[in-house]
């Protein structure tokens, strides 16, 4: 009788883990706009804005901390996530998919003012339908698909529903939300009531939440949860303001309130959405994509400041440094990894495509070519040959604009950056920004003349690039006056880093070196200022990173000791001289590599025969690597399944076996490293019925969990 019941039990197991495997997994896309590295909670030790939601899905996911934007703007950047190539290939170079002009395909421009020394392409103004995207694929091969939020790739007849998209809410072809986030909304009339005040992504996050219930069981689902969040124009609910304005100090980067009160409804909307995912029982079979069109916003004026700062890094948002196109990224796939960890491996916008489409089982046209990769590998602890990072951004953006270029694009291979400027070279020829991001993450100094030969590395691979897929590049302006350009513009320094664009420049600054420590260096912060009564008078205050003794050693020199940390992380320290502007300096701690560890303990000190033990197993890894944990047992005929990482295991000890205890043993690694623990327990005879009732037990909960595998209906 035993034996035919675990017969029983072990088919209801094969049929459910069949089911599972068969059914094409759910995709949940979510994409923030313009949301910088450092506008969450997950980078930077930074306690000014307030992201849990974010963190509690890098929690379950994993995180990608070298996450790129093949653009530092939002249209373009959109449509390398739907189409799997970059603009230099789909054409879509600006930002201009609101305006009247229709234009499938970038073009070349005619004219150019005289004091340019280049000619910029005039950008394609729709994505054009007759490229494959994500959702008119999915939507082919039978996912019910929705986009909720913002668009910006055309109205009718190239929206969201013209690319594939069952429902299109609010269906709004603008760049933000006309007017305000908060209810009433003149942008989104077909949303009905609107409670005023209410804020837009909340009210998006509540219609997905809607839909996602309603949904037919049978087929998969593709949802965009595309949020306005955090573009202009910059409001949000007065109470979520105030607080933050209690959190604003001269010490912080982040100066405010208004944007972090913006970051945290963008938080709350995720937070809706996890939550519904999980009341449906829908996390075992949905990906989970988040990730951002562009870096933050650093030139726009709200509360008399910039709305953010992308410290560390350089500049923002529509420039070609790091701050504009390193973004927050987290991928949560279930079937490929049990556990969350940290890939410090480079990806871009375009490998979103081919990755969820390889994973969905779905095919694309053999014409349409795909400059992205399958990153799925990284997801499951595995490498992948490293690829070239292609920004393309041939525009021309306000000369305001911190970190303000002409058309530009840039190549990083290897920790190597090359910023590409067409046709301004001195005498002649293009003009070179050459980084070791290695070495200096914060691009601060250009040495392409040191090192000509990585300038043609680097070149010769965005050259193949821009050869291979067409583009349209800027062309040698044929009417420019000799001396008319003001080299002055470019690449000037950034006005105070966040403040108010008629600040004063700080009348200190502070160099770390070194800018890259390890536990234990010494780092020292190199003080300069035209005038001893400012140094004298200095104030210095440490706002991100663990904390640390800083010491004044002289009038020119702080020093600290490099912290002992885990994953990669930032020192920033705050100077100040009186009500003068602020001045930042960063260092880059490297992480200590330390051995995982794991731990297991029995819900029992003895178990009877038959009966299922119970172990609660926890494996850490300080440095989020992705761990390896395996089992074994002395004891002969014990069925041993795969242990979790962190979570509870369960064994079944077999009904006929002679022996008295039972010895358990885990083990993990990290692949350099390992660790392992025993549990030895007590083995007793069972009481009368009692194998029989557990077995019996056991069978109901693999036949509740079949059920829920193949469907939500029989839960209702």
């Amino acid at each position: 009788m035993l034996k035919m019941m675990a017969g029983v039990v072990i088919m209801c197991l094969s049929l459910s883990t069949a089911f599972a495997t068969d059914k094409k997994p759910n995709i949940v896309f979510i994409l923030a706009d313009d949301l910088g590295w450092s506008d969450t909670s997950l980078y930077t030790q930074n306690d000014f804005y307030e992201t849990p939601n974010i963190e509690r899905l890098a929690s379950i996911g994993v995180t990608f901390t070298h996450s790129y934007t093949n653009s530092p703007v939002c249209s373009p950047t959109r449509a390398s996530i739907l189409t799997g190539q970059t603009p230099a290939r789909h054409g879509s170079t600006e930002p201009a998919h609101g305006s009247d002009t229709l234009r499938l395909r970038a073009t070349i421009n005619r004219t150019a003012a005289s004091s340019r020394k280049s000619v910029r392409p005039m950008t394609a103004t729709r994505l054009d339908t007759a490229l494959p995207t994500l959702s008119s694929l999915l939507k082919q091969d039978g996912y019910q698909t929705a986009h909720f939020g913002k668009w910006h790739l055309g109205a009718e007849p190239y929206s969201a529903l013209d690319h594939g998209f069952d429902i299109d809410i609010p269906h709004y072809e603008g760049s933000g939300p006309a007017g305000g986030y908060l209810a009433p909304w003149r942008f989104a009339p077909n949303l009905q009531p609107q409670p005023k005040g209410q804020h837009i992504d909340i009210r998006l996050a509540e219609e997905a939440s809607k839909w996602l219930r309603d949904l037919n069981d049978d087929a998969p689902f593709y949802l965009n949860f595309w949020t306005f969040s955090v573009h202009s124009p910059f409001n949000a609910a007065s109470d979520y303001v105030e607080y933050f304005r209690s959190k604003v100090s001269p010490y912080n980067s982040q100066q405010s309130p208004t944007y972090a009160a913006m970051v945290k409804h963008f938080d709350d909307s995720i937070g809706i959405l996890l939550d519904t995912l999980e009341q449906e029982n829908l996390l075992d079979n949905t990906i989970i994509v988040f990730s951002s069109d562009n870096g933050g916003n650093h030139y726009s004026e709200v509360d008399d400041v910039r709305p953010t700062s992308n410290l560390p890094f350089r500049y923002g948002k529509a420039t070609n440094f790091e701050g504009g196109m390193r973004v927050p990224t987290i991928i949560y796939w279930p079937e490929l990894h049990n556990q969350s960890h940290a890939v410090s491996t480079p990806i871009q916008s375009v490998d979103f495509f081919p990755t969820l489409l390889n994973g969905a089982g779905v095919t694309w046209p053999a014409s349409h070519v795909v400059d992205g990769v399958d990153i799925r590998p990284l997801l499951s602890g595995d490498a992948i040959e490293e690829q070239a990072i292609i920004n393309y951004y041939p525009a021309e953006p306000r000369t305001s604009h911190p970190g303000w270029m002409p058309a530009s694009a840039s190549v990083i291979f290897e920790n190597w950056k090359l910023i590409k400027t067409f046709h301004y070279g001195l005498p002649s020829g293009d003009l070179y920004h050459l980084y070791d991001l290695s070495k200096d993450f914060g691009e601060r100094t250009s040495i392409a003349e040191q090192y000509p030969d990585k300038v043609a590395l680097l070149e010769s691979i965005l050259d193949a690039h821009l050869d291979d897929s067409f583009a349209i590049v800027p062309a040698q302006n044929p009417n420019y006056v000799e001396g008319a350009f003001d080299y002055g513009l470019i690449d000037r320094t950034l006005n105070g880093v966040f403040l108010h664009p008629d600040a004063e420049l700080p009348k200190v600054s502070g160099r770390s070196i070194p800018q890259t420590a390890s536990v234990g260096d010494v780092v020292e912060i190199k003080l300069q200022s035209d005038d001893i009564a400012t140094l004298q008078n200095l104030t210095y205050e440490q706002y991100v990173g663990p904390k640390v003794n800083i010491e004044k050693v002289d009038e020119n020199t702080l020093r600290y000791l490099a912290p002992e940390v885990y994953t990669e992380t930032f020192i920033g320290v705050a100077l100040l001289n009186n009500d003068d502007s602020p001045a930042f300096t960063f260092t880059k701690i490297s992480p200590t590599e330390i051995e995982p560890s794991i731990s297991a303990r029995p819900n029992s000190q003895e178990i009877a025969k038959g009966d299922i033990l119970v172990i609660d197993v926890q494996a850490v890894d300080l440095n989020l690597e992705i761990l390896d944990v395996s089992v074994e047992s002395d004891l002969g005929g014990v069925v041993l399944p795969t242990p979790p990482v962190r979570g509870q295991y369960e064994v079944m000890i077999p009904a006929d076996t002679q022996a008295t205890e039972m010895t358990i043993t885990f083990s993990v690694t990290d692949g350099k490293a390992s660790d392992s623990t025993s549990v030895t327990i007590p083995i007793k005879e069972p009481s009368a019925g009692g194998s029989t009732s557990y077995l019996t037990l056991l069978l109901i909960l693999y036949i509740s969990f079949w059920r829920l595998k193949i469907g939500r209906f029989f839960n209702r």
